[in-house]
């Protein structure tokens, strides 16, 4: 790993990747080294598949090596790689605390090894390092808000974008008083299917 020191050994080694990991960047050095001791590590090699669209998951998954590809399987059943996983990139950051069914397959593009953190893991980690755990659930928590806000100011730049000129002054208007906007419903809608 770039930068890492070179004498931290395997644990220090995955210690600081995670340091480095946007969605643990809230977690302390201790914090994150008792995150690494209830971790897995799991190698792949190149056209491997790591999850399949559909199966239920209740792991997440840190690239720590390689790259991984998220496929989908469009109307014509190709597959399309909607993205690219590689080294820090994490999947399935709500699925060790709320397992659900995978929304797409993961394939290794080459050679790869993941850190998993399963459900149970979860469990124990709360039991022996509550802190880092409620650090973690936290820090998974504030990356789906922020997702979910994101998702809400396109929502709403994309009807504004559709309203008339008129209407787009009514809504503003309307916006600083107390009386609902006139998309608001649509906006209703299109939240609950997000």
């Amino acid at each position: 790993f770039p930068g890492c020191p070179a004498d931290g050994g395997i644990e220090g080694k995955m210690t600081y990747l995670l340091r480095n990991v946007p969605l643990f960047e809230s977690l302390s050095e201790i914090e994150c080294a008792d995150l690494v001791r209830f971790m897995r590590e799991r190698r792949y090699v190149s056209g491997e598949t790591v999850c399949t669209h559909g199966e239920y998951g209740s792991t997440m998954l840190v690239v720590t090596q390689g790259a991984l590809s998220a496929v989908v399987t469009g109307a014509d059943s190709a597959s399309r790689e909607i993205a690219r996983l590689e080294e820090g990139s994490v999947f399935g950051e709500m699925f060790c605390i709320d397992p659900a069914p995978r929304p797409v397959t993961l394939v290794a593009n080459e050679p790869a090894t993941v850190l998993e953190l399963g459900r149970e893991d979860l469990i124990l980690m709360r039991q022996r390092a509550p802190r880092a755990a409620a650090s973690l659930v936290g820090a998974v928590f504030r990356d789906v808000l922020r997702r979910l806000r994101s998702v809400d100011e396109r929502i709403d730049r994309e009807l504004r974008a559709d309203c008339p000129a008129s209407e787009t002054t009514k809504a503003a208007r309307s916006s600083h008083s107390d009386s609902p906007r006139s998309h608001d419903p649509h906006l209703s809608r299109l939240r609950g299917s997000a």
